[in-house]
């Protein structure tokens, strides 16, 4: 939750250095074929970059939410961890738990297909749906949001 509030996942926020970014987390599990964006892949988690300039500076952070969540042991997350499993309204009870303000977002939802939310921080959360029911998705953060 403080990810959506803050738009910081541990340490790592928009605008670190690519090389800093390694330094915490490590070695990625992927990397992009393309340089641009420059995409890192830690299970889970996807880091985008301008480029593969170790200088170039994060440019957006995604977590995809599947059967099994994987993130790089050096990134240190505390509290609850959703999954794939957990549904919008079960979402939504649990941000207002914790006064995390969502609300829907219209750039981000479309009409049989998926739900957006967005926090005060410009955090989106997108729940496709599946069954008449809308399932976690991913949890993005980026310039192009703001």
């Amino acid at each position: 939750m403080k990810f959506i509030q803050t738009g910081m996942l541990g340490e790592i926020s928009l605008g670190l250095k690519r090389d800093t970014v390694e330094g915490l987390l490590g070695e990625p599990q992927d990397i992009s074929v393309s340089s641009s964006p420059y995409i890192l892949k830690y299970g889970s988690l996807q880091l985008s970059f301008s480029s593969n300039d170790p200088h170039a500076t994060l440019q957006s952070v995604h977590l995809y939410f599947d059967e099994i969540v994987e993130f790089p042991h050096g990134l240190q997350l505390e509290g609850w961890l959703p999954n794939k499993s957990v549904s919008a309204e079960q979402f939504l009870i649990h941000a207002e738990h914790f006064n995390v303000v969502l609300e829907e977002d219209e750039q981000h939802t479309f009409k049989n297909l998926q739900i957006g939310f967005k926090s005060k921080a410009e955090v989106i959360v997108v729940f496709m749906i599946e069954e008449e029911s809308a399932k976690l998705y991913c949890i993005h953060f980026g310039k192009r949001s703001r």
